[in-house]
């Protein structure tokens, strides 16, 4: 039941559409009975899979995450897994305060339970086959030094990048074209190339300690695929104005679908790696109205009657990219500690250190064909500013007579001498 809670889950962020759960074969029920020309294919879970463990502690986050960052006036895709497992990373050099506060926004009592969830979905949301891919990466980009001194890393932090994340390492030189050119191809190459990268995205400063990247990206075909002489332009209704935009249709004859408290639920199987859910909010019900907690996501997902009915899709096919800058957000939702100078990272390296910013940008595609999506979370580590003293304000008027002194750059006195009566003023004409 929570792998089924955490696959629905992630159909509605658009971009986690199946990413957070192993295939899950749909119910019988659910497929059309009189299916179109293309056969439905296969989709069977495949019974030596993986059981990914700790499912509903990341679906909790994950409701969490995008009540924050999914209001329903605007284009969005959030990756939350990608986000989860990128802070992960960064968990397991953290102590004190601030591994206690990462670890509670995550869902986990301890860092053993956290690493076995990571490497649990790293293990289960791996799948390359039949034309189906869903591919996570992880990796740690290392500071050479800072100020001139060498950045020394622990060993036991990056023999569990290594272990648990499957993370690749890295050093470079921050702040030179050379580490954003490097980091901007790692990115490219496990995102296939369908991110266009910010500049600011690869704008590192000096001071950058270390940046933890994880990539998700994600390609698969319908179960039952749409036929390319069933696409056809209609109104789409948007919250501004009314635009033309090209409509995949098909009839699912005994089909499930939910009906909730405004909003009508259903869901298209896809061939290999589950299945991509759709919310449609009541005529007249505006979609920011159902969203704006996780309660509310959560509703959306699981709640409702489901009811067999022959099902008339259509669905809009649509690609956009998206950009998001998670830092306070992140801290609103508790961790403060990590983005503060208080943060202890001191697992990681021999450098004090703290959360910079924390930033996602991603790709989304639907057509014809299926579905393709890509993500990267990028969680980049600055070293922590040196706490000054509030001093006290001190007059200094040379009002009366005073000693003056004048040295070289090795101290060397040149000159001294007294002031007892400084030259009146002068107004020259």
């Amino acid at each position: 039941m929570k792998r089924l809670f955490c696959m629905i889950l992630s159909g509605l962020l658009l971009f986690g559409v199946a990413c957070t759960a192993a295939p899950v074969s749909p119910d019988p029920e659910t497929r059309p009975t009189e299916p179109s020309t293309d056969a439905p294919v296969d989709v069977e879970q495949p019974t030596d899979a993986p059981v990914l463990t700790g499912c509903a502690d990341y679906a909790d986050f994950a409701n969490a995450l995008a009540a924050k960052l999914v209001d329903g006036t605007a284009n969005r895709n959030l990756s939350p897994i990608s986000v989860y497992l990128a802070l992960a990373m960064a968990t397991d050099g953290a102590n004190g305060q601030t591994q206690a506060e990462l670890l509670s926004v995550l869902g986990c009592e301890t860092l053993e339970e956290l690493r076995g969830v990571c490497a649990a979905m790293l293990e289960t949301l791996s799948i390359d086959q039949d034309g189906s891919t869903l591919d996570l990466h992880d990796s740690l980009w290392m500071a050479d030094e800072i100020d001139g001194a060498p950045v020394a890393f622990r060993d036991a932090y990056l023999g569990s990048l290594a272990d648990v994340y499957r993370s690749e390492a890295h050093t470079v030189a921050f702040g030179t074209q050379s580490a954003s050119e490097q980091i901007a191809a790692w990115i490219t190459e496990h995102t296939r190339g369908k991110i266009e990268i910010s500049p600011e995205a690869l704008a590192f400063d000096p001071s950058t300690v270390a940046v933890l990247i994880n990539t998700i990206y994600l390609k698969d075909a319908w179960a039952e695929a749409f036929n390319e002489e069933a696409i056809k332009p209609d109104l789409f209704h948007s919250v501004d104005q009314d635009f033309t935009v090209d409509y995949l249709c098909r009839k699912d004859r005994n089909a499930r679908i939910t009906k909730g408290d405004g909003f009508l639920r259903y869901r298209l199987y896809l061939r290999n790696i589950g299945s991509m859910v759709f919310v449609l909010p009541d005529e007249g019900t505006p979609l920011s109205d159902l969203l704006g907690s996780a309660q509310n996501i959560h509703t959306l997902l699981s709640d409702g009657e489901e009811l067999s009915a022959d099902v008339d899709v259509m669905l809009p096919k649509f690609k956009f990219q998206d950009k998001m800058e998670l830092s306070g957000i992140l801290a609103a939702m508790g961790l403060g500690t990590a983005f503060s100078n208080a943060a202890d990272f001191s697992g990681i390296c021999d450098q004090s250190c703290r959360f910079d910013r924390v930033i996602q940008e991603s790709y989304i595609g639907v057509d014809e064909n299926g579905v393709e999506a890509a993500a990267y979370t990028m969680v980049s580590m600055r070293t922590t500013s040196i706490q000054t003293q509030q001093l006290p304000e001190i007059d200094f008027h040379l009002t009366r007579p005073f000693l003056y002194a004048i040295e070289s750059y090795d101290g060397t006195l040149l000159f001294i001498g007294t002031v007892t009566e400084p030259s009146p003023s002068v107004i020259e004409n």
